[in-house]
């Protein structure tokens, strides 16, 4: 077509330079569906605090991958002194406008975090207060 390269969206992809741990290093950085993972509970709190309610199997993992991208704009030598919001050049969605479609799945948080809970990652008080 004649469209533009540049609004062709992008599929982000796990960073090879960011720690997964031994398990979703075997999977090239991409968690395990279903499976409580520590980081997507800390993108679930980060972004509950922002306003943003997440649930645990897609909306985490979705915003976990994105910060890891979003987070990376700057890096390097390239600090956002000259007032250019584009960034690293390297990073995917440096210069884009991110559009993210909340698709649902709030009514399941409950059983999502009791799952957490038996695998250590919370405890019970914690769950209440959700």
């Amino acid at each position: 077509g004649n469209g533009r390269a540049e609004d062709v969206p992008v599929v982000l992809k796990p960073r090879s330079d960011v720690e997964y741990g031994t398990a979703r290093r075997r999977s090239k950085g991409y968690f395990t569906f279903g499976e409580p993972a520590k980081a997507l509970l800390e993108t679930y709190d980060e972004m509950n605090e922002c306003g943003l309610f997440l649930d645990l199997l897609y909306g985490a993992p979705a915003w976990s991958l994105l910060l890891q991208h979003w987070r990376t704009r700057y890096d390097g030598n390239n600090n956002n002194n000259n007032n250019n919001d584009h960034g690293n050049s390297d990073c995917p969605i440096a210069g884009r406008q991110v559009m993210y479609v909340h698709s649902g799945g709030l009514e399941g948080i409950a059983s999502q975090l009791t799952r957490y809970k038996h695998k250590g990652l919370i405890d019970a008080r914690t769950i209440q207060l959700s």
